[in-house]
């Protein structure tokens, strides 16, 4: 079969980057699109996951509606120049939209039914839904798809491409000091979902943070944008290390000691890494991070002072990192290996279209 991908962010980057490796391996051919100012591009310049830029990422709803329409237009130019048997995304609007104008199928796969206005626009226009163990059905069906279109696996997403990393030491690269480490992932201000929502004073969080362990740790902060990277440096710079260019994020998480994140997939990846993990995400949590609280592997402080008590928590009691790597081993064993369900489902369903 010959698949079009379209990739949106650095996450479904890592993601589609191993599901095209699984295609690719049944012999489809595989074309992959994403998009310029989100990231999608130079994560997969990291990991040789060849993408072909296409548009650009809007930041204000406005900019999001006039970038998506001009991206519909340049998508289907090339879609209407492939004769592609299905097309697969993230909750892509534009792919969703373009292949059912093309009479191309599309499956979508999502582990956020949080993200309402992308799912209002790519779930009923798929064929097939992909999805983790975690989240009911009803949270999908109720965006107009059947329940017996969706799909699930027994894996949370980051375990996909985790399981096969290959972990390179970032340490000399970063200039990391032989102390602990703190990274810090930036929040998200322009996603949908976010858009008007509850804020948390963030810069309060990081102050505190560097406050209390500048002398005793490397704090690596991640930031998403440059409003936050101009405004970070010149409040904090020689305080703290501010990479100016996209960081291989596992293999950082691999020598971290803790991690302070919004719940997303950084989170997840330090979960899985067994690296002690907070969560500032605003508002209620996703339902992949409500499972995560739930079973211990990460804590949402109720303010800013909670935080370094939770960090000082796990960097000053061994025990209490030995019991949370021996939870994630098994969590590890408790997961399954999805690339079969994965693979043969997509190929069964493109049989029959």
């Amino acid at each position: 079969m010959k698949i079009w991908i379209d990739v949106l962010t650095p996450k479904q980057a890592l993601f589609f980057n191993v599901i095209s490796h699984w295609l690719k391996e049944r012999g489809h051919d595989v074309f992959s699109t994403t998009r310029s100012g989100y990231g999608g591009f130079e994560i997969g310049s990291i990991i040789g996951y060849k993408l072909v830029v296409v548009g650009k990422h809007g930041l204000t709803p406005y900019e999001k509606l006039v970038e998506s329409s001009k991206r519909i237009a340049l998508l289907a130019d090339i879609v209407k120049g492939e004769r592609f048997d299905l097309s697969i995304s993230f909750s892509s609007p534009e792919c969703a939209r373009v292949s059912y104008g093309m009479g191309v199928p599309h499956i979508m796969f999502s582990d956020s039914p949080h993200a309402v206005h992308a799912s209002k626009l790519a779930v009923p226009l798929s064929k097939l839904l992909f999805t983790p163990w975690i989240i009911p059905k009803k949270y999908w069906t109720c965006y107009g798809i059947a329940r017996e279109n969706i799909v699930k696996y027994k894996c949370i997403d980051a375990a996909i491409w985790l399981k096969s990393w290959k972990f390179r030491d970032v340490r000399d690269e970063l200039n990391l000091e032989k102390k602990i480490t703190i990274t810090i992932r930036m929040h998200e201000e322009y996603a949908s979902y976010l858009l008007g929502g509850s804020k948390i004073n963030v810069f309060e969080v990081l102050k505190n943070v560097v406050k209390e362990f500048q002398d005793k740790a490397n704090i690596i902060v991640l930031a998403r944008y440059p409003n936050q990277f101009y405004y970070i440096k010149q409040e904090l710079d020689g305080k703290i290390i501010l990479p100016e260019h996209a960081v291989e994020g596992p293999s950082l998480l691999k020598c971290s000691d803790a991690f302070i994140g919004f719940g997303g997939t950084m989170t997840h990846e330090a979960v899985l890494l067994g690296v002690p993990s907070v969560s500032l995400f605003p508002g209620k949590p996703t339902l992949i991070e409500d499972f995560l609280i739930k079973k211990g592997f990460v804590i949402r402080p109720k303010n800013p002072n909670h935080v370094i008590k939770v960090i000082r928590h796990f960097l000053n009691n061994r025990e209490n990192r030995i019991m949370y790597e021996k939870k994630i081993k098994s969590f590890w064993k408790f997961m399954e290996d999805p690339k079969e369900k994965i693979v043969s489902k997509i190929e069964s369903f493109g049989e029959k279209v």
